[in-house]
């Protein structure tokens, strides 16, 4: 029963020569390296700084305005809002432009509501102004249609601080009259 051991022909048991150890660890450094490389590249061309974030609590009535504007013109590829600010709170919504043939409209911005929807039928996101007592979606006027969310969003957050601005300008004349 002693039976002399053969030699085994199974690969798993048989020592790998084929490539010396060297080799894999250059292969190992090749890559090390070439990520980095590609690390770096997806880097470069981005700015050092990021650009300031607008406050719009630390803005001026005209500089929310401007930058409503700026939204207004950005927002959607065939349209170009723009706005202006009309005593007694009255916000002067232009959706083509002076020489388009809609007409401009004005929405009271005291006591409204700024929501801001989904419209899946046009893939936009619409900021709407409801005035007065009829704060649904039936009497809600959209003044912006936005195409990204950012734009809708930084849109509604102007809108509610130029309302909180008038608001504030209207207290400071009845302070000043008392």
């Amino acid at each position: 029963m002693n039976q002399p051991s053969l030699p085994s022909t199974h690969a798993a048991d048989a020592p790998d020569h084929s490539r010396p150890a060297g080799v894999w660890a250059r292969w190992r450094l090749a890559l090390a390296v070439g990520m980095v490389g590609v690390g770096a590249a997806c880097m470069d061309g981005y700015p050092e700084q990021d650009a300031p974030a607008l406050d719009p609590f630390a803005m001026t009535q005209g500089q929310r305005l401007a930058h409503m504007n700026v939204l207004g013109g950005e927002a959607h590829a065939e349209r170009r809002w723009s706005y202006v600010l009309l005593p007694g709170c009255v916000l002067r919504i232009d959706v083509d432009g002076e020489a388009g043939p809609r007409p401009s409209f004005d929405i009271p911005l005291l006591g409204a509501a700024v929501t801001l929807a989904n419209d899946r039928a046009d893939a936009t996101f619409d900021v709407n102004v409801a005035t007065g007592r009829a704060h649904t979606d039936d009497a809600a006027v959209s003044v912006l249609e936005a195409q990204n969310w950012v734009h809708a969003s930084g849109m509604q957050l102007l809108l509610r601080v130029l309302q909180k601005g008038c608001v504030d300008a209207q207290n400071a004349q009845n302070t000043a009259r008392s």
